[in-house]
């Protein structure tokens, strides 16, 4: 009521008199005249001012409540790494040294095995000229036994034609004979040590060499295991949330970037999006070497995967790899372990079945391989087909 009665005095009206002695031009000039649109504006701004600075407070603390989580994650991973790199080259060169000092006391027992070798093969050659001299003598010692016995013949048939009978007495053990037979059992025993001496050195060289081998392949298998930590700390962090849909489902992924080794007519590679009604199916065969790919249009990183079977027929992918390129041309397959990694796939053709790719594919080329597919026991066709959807986010360098 007093903006209006304001309003009614500044054109020349009151209460009493409701003639206008000034026209509507010069009423509405005066009002505009009479109201501080300066002081009106600044109020303005200053509120507009005031809410900016709350909403820039507010996404600043978001802001800030999602990067401090993730800066010291990142700081716990590079430590984590550098104290597991340290680690690992501390036991490398601890290896190495053992390593060393093994193949220092292989070279050494190698040394003494020769020279014992030589001093076998020396000692045996003696005792072989030992032997060749005793056999000599034990077959003069059997000739002069033969003479003995010769002449022990011809006195009995003396004393028989004589008729002088003569006692022959029993023929004494000869000293020599029995101290050769000594000799060559002593010969036999010495040999028969020295034989076990070097049997037991060969084993131990063996025992030592199949250590050293086992040590290699550990010293292998830790700098592979050192040079897929040091390619992961090189790979740039990505966010926790990095698995939505890059396209197939929602059609982001155009028809055309969707190829594959081959098709059933009707039934192209496009089909094969996730949900699809139609599905993606190749022509009828036994063994399948087929292959579907996508291109993503730009590198993006890839953290999952989901599988389907074909709408119809229980056509489905029951095992498959994956290859991953960045031009298309060059493929390199997903590894684990420093060997191909293998997926199942589906146990029907409706189910959906998600699986985590990590570390995750940073590519945008990535094809999937089939190595099995479902293989009916009647003599119905069997095709080859399936239904997929990637999850992700992009890459930013």
């Amino acid at each position: 009521m007093r903006t209006i009665i304001f309003i009614l005095s500044l054109c020349g009206l009151s209460n009493a008199q409701f003639t206008n002695p000034y026209t509507a031009e010069q009423c509405a000039s005066r009002l505009a005249c009479s109201l501080n649109y300066s002081k009106i504006f600044d109020s303005k701004i200053n509120e507009l001012t005031y809410h900016h600075n709350l909403d820039l407070y507010a996404l600043r603390n978001y802001v800030n409540g999602k990067l401090l989580p993730l800066e010291h994650e990142t700081e716990v991973l590079k430590l984590n790494t550098s104290a597991m790199l340290e680690s690992f080259g501390r036991e490398i060169s601890n290896t190495h040294t053992t390593l060393n000092h093994d193949r220092e006391f292989m070279s050494n027992l190698s040394h003494g095995l020769n020279a014992l070798g030589k001093s076998l093969h020396g000692e045996i050659a003696v005792r072989m000229d030992d032997v060749h001299r005793l056999i000599v003598e034990v077959k003069d010692v059997q000739h002069t036994l033969t003479l003995l016995q010769t002449q022990i013949n011809e006195l009995k048939g003396i004393n028989v034609t004589g008729h002088t009978l003569q006692v022959v007495q029993p023929a004494q053990p000869c000293k020599a004979d029995n101290a050769t037979i000594d000799e060559l059992n002593e010969l036999r025993k010495n040999n028969t040590f020295l034989e076990r001496v070097y049997k037991f050195a060969t084993a131990s060289l063996r025992n030592l060499t199949s250590v050293v081998a086992a040590r290699d392949k550990k010293i292998l298998a830790l700098q592979r295991e050192i040079q897929s930590l040091q390619s992961q700390s090189s790979k740039p962090l990505i966010s926790s949330t990095c698995d939505t849909p890059l396209g197939m489902a929602n059609g982001t992924i155009s028809d055309s970037s969707i190829t594959a080794s081959e098709s059933h007519v009707n039934y192209s590679p496009a089909g094969a999006r996730i949900n699809s009604q139609t599905g993606w199916y190749t022509n009828d065969k036994s063994v399948s070497h087929d292959w579907i790919q996508v291109d993503l249009g730009e590198k993006k990183y890839v953290t999952k995967i989901a599988t389907q079977g074909a709408p119809c027929c229980d056509v489905r992918v029951t095992n498959y790899t994956i290859q991953y390129s960045a031009d298309g041309v060059k493929w390199r397959d997903l590894q684990e372990n420093c060997q191909k990694k293998y997926f199942d796939g589906n146990t029907d053709q409706t189910s959906i079945k998600l699986q985590n790719i990590d570390p995750p594919l940073l590519a945008q080329h990535i094809r999937l391989n089939v190595v099995d597919f479902n293989r009916k026991s009647n003599n119905a066709n069997n095709y080859v087909g399936m239904r997929f959807e990637l999850y992700g986010c992009s890459f930013k360098p």
